[in-house]
């Protein structure tokens, strides 16, 4: 059977790894930078950029978990509201 890879993600499952990867990337990038300036000025290049950009990728994957959470509960208080369901 064919599979479909140019959909777009359809589960929460594929859609936290969406904001996991991008995270990461946004983490990553801010790193990096931070890691030539510190090197501009403390030298060792590769170390700082390193464990600036490690920093970052971390900082940017624990960020797109928490938006990740933070929308999909959003999503259900919303979907709860507009079902018409009695309050708890």
């Amino acid at each position: 059977m064919p599979t479909d890879f140019s959909r777009n993600a359809r589960t929460s499952l594929d859609r936290e790894y969406a904001y996991m990867a991008y995270g990461m990337i946004g983490g990553a990038v801010p790193g990096v930078v931070a890691g030539f300036v510190v090197a501009a000025f403390v030298g060792h290049a590769a170390m700082w950029l390193s464990v600036c950009g490690g920093v970052g990728i971390v900082l940017g994957l624990l960020t797109g978990i928490l938006l990740h959470r933070r929308h999909r509960s959003a999503d259900e208080a919303a979907a709860h509201r507009g079902s018409g369901a009695a309050p708890e």
